[in-house]
């Protein structure tokens, strides 16, 4: 597809980069001679019986980021359509992300963390009074600029990206930063966006993700492990506090975590008091990176015949897609079993993606299957059980339910199921693939398929989901 001279108004000038679902574009606006950028979303690729909902919900995410005006948020101009795509023009932002200085193992003092991480929370507090949350919080979404300024990118529009489409291959990415609410499907708020923070600064602090592994393993983890202090992984000297910061951060319960942006700000700031050099850093709209020491590029690690066999292994699975994928993760990290964990989230089908990881060199297939959590226990942090493990009331016995408004049962199919997944989808991200498996084991109805995936979306949403597949 060739790339447009214009969109809009707006007049293209280069690629700033492409993802499954479109490009960002560096354009110029000749109205008011400002460079922007231009994120796309082609409609082809999303699913024809969801494009008017998932257009608008775009178009309504846009318009709650155009309100915020921050210093340390990007900012929103417009949104935007033609015949191919929908659009979002908003500030052209010349900086680096935060992904980039984690890739590289960047060697900031504590200080400029604590800065980092304030600027973020400041962003956060106010995009929550206004009612406005993320849902995305991650490095690839926070940018520093050459001035040293921190940027929330894709403020409330970051949903876009777990939408479901119609392209096969596509990466859905991996859930190292989600909240466990998020990972079972459950209503968020604010708060889960604290918790993203929180898995933030545990990263910036150590140099490595609190929840790893592959994707089911990583949610598994998010819902019921504990990582370890940041003091017992950091080579930096931290303040006694900063171990109860995280703690509290990354509380599975949002009930049990900072209730709100300014606290953890707060708390933070108390915590750097002792620090030679944190405090003044702390009071700081900026980051000085003028002697933040880089490593080499994350893809520059590697050897090509490493990448090669790679390749070869993981074309089994995705086809020609294998080599832009594994050159792709391939910038994001230089340890070989997260690569592996990375490029497994594109296969769709469990014991295909255990194949793929048990080709990782000194894994054999027994060992590296043993590193995945049983169905079981994946499912019991999902909220789900495993076909007989244990009894669930039939849905004629539930108040409210499908089941109980005098509808003939009808008999679930192979089809009724993927069109209802992919309506799922919309709503709880990729593991509403999960979700939808293990209910489809387990009903024996139409009915009592859509209640067993139902329950597990938000109450704001499940109505409208219900409605979606006829039962409401």
């Amino acid at each position: 597809m060739a790339e447009p001279l214009t969109l809009g108004k707006y007049e293209i000038q280069s690629v700033l980069g492409k993802g499954a679902m479109g490009v960002v574009y560096k354009a110029f606006d000749p109205h008011i001679e400002r460079t922007v950028a231009i994120k796309t979303v082609r409609k082809d690729l999303v699913d024809p019986d969801l494009a008017a909902q998932f257009m608008g919900r775009f178009k309504n995410e846009a318009k709650a980021a155009g309100r915020l005006h921050h210093p340390n948020i990007v900012g929103v101009y417009e949104y935007g359509e033609d015949d191919k795509v929908a659009f979002i023009a908003m500030e052209y932002v010349d900086g680096t992300g935060l992904r980039e200085y984690l890739n590289r193992k960047a060697r900031f003092e504590f200080g400029q963390l604590v800065a980092i991480t304030s600027q973020l929370l400041q962003a956060l507090e106010f995009a929550h009074v206004r009612g406005v949350v993320h849902r995305d919080i991650k490095p690839a979404n926070l940018i520093l600029t050459s001035g040293g300024a921190l940027k929330v990118a894709d403020f409330g529009i970051a949903r876009i990206d777990t939408t479901t489409l119609t392209m096969t291959g596509m990466v859905m990415g991996t859930p190292s930063y989600m909240s466990p609410e998020q990972c079972q499907g459950k209503d968020s708020d604010h708060r889960s966006d604290l918790f993203s923070a929180g898995v933030v600064l545990y990263e910036l602090l150590t140099g490595e993700r609190p929840f790893r592994g592959s994707p089911e393993m990583i949610a598994y983890n998010i819902c019921n492990e504990t990582p370890r202090p940041p003091s017992q992984v950091s080579s930096l000297a931290l303040p006694p506090a900063i171990d109860d910061i995280i703690a509290t951060a990354l509380a599975k319960s949002p009930d049990a975590r900072f209730q709100n942006a300014h606290a953890f700000n707060h708390a933070l700031q108390l915590a750097a008091g002792g620090i030679p050099g944190a405090s003044a850093a702390l009071e700081a709209t900026v980051v000085n990176l003028a002697h933040v020491e880089l490593g080499p590029p994350a893809a520059a690690q590697w050897d090509d015949s490493t990448l090669s066999t790679v390749e070869r292994n993981f074309a089994r699975y995705v086809g020609p897609m294998a080599k832009l994928l594994v050159r792709k993760a391939a910038t994001q990290t230089h340890d070989v079993s997260e690569l592996y964990s990375v490029l497994a989230a594109n296969i769709i089908d469990r014991d295909e993606r255990d194949r793929f990881v048990a080709t990782m060199p000194g894994a054999s297939t027994g060992a590296a299957i043993r590193t995945l959590p049983t169905s079981e226990r994946l499912l019991g942090s999902l909220g789900l059980a495993a076909t007989g493990s244990r009894r669930t009331a039939p849905v004629s016995e539930r108040s409210g339910s499908i089941g109980s408004r005098g509808m003939a049962p009808i008999p679930l199919e192979a089809q009724f199921v993927q069109e209802t997944t992919q309506r799922l989808l919309v709503y709880l991200g990729p593991i509403g693939r999960v979700v939808a498996k293990k209910a489809a084991e387990r009903a024996k109805s139409q009915q009592e398929f859509v209640q067993l995936v139902a329950d597990h979306i938000g109450t704001q949403d499940r109505s409208t989901f219900l409605r979606e597949v006829g039962f409401e």
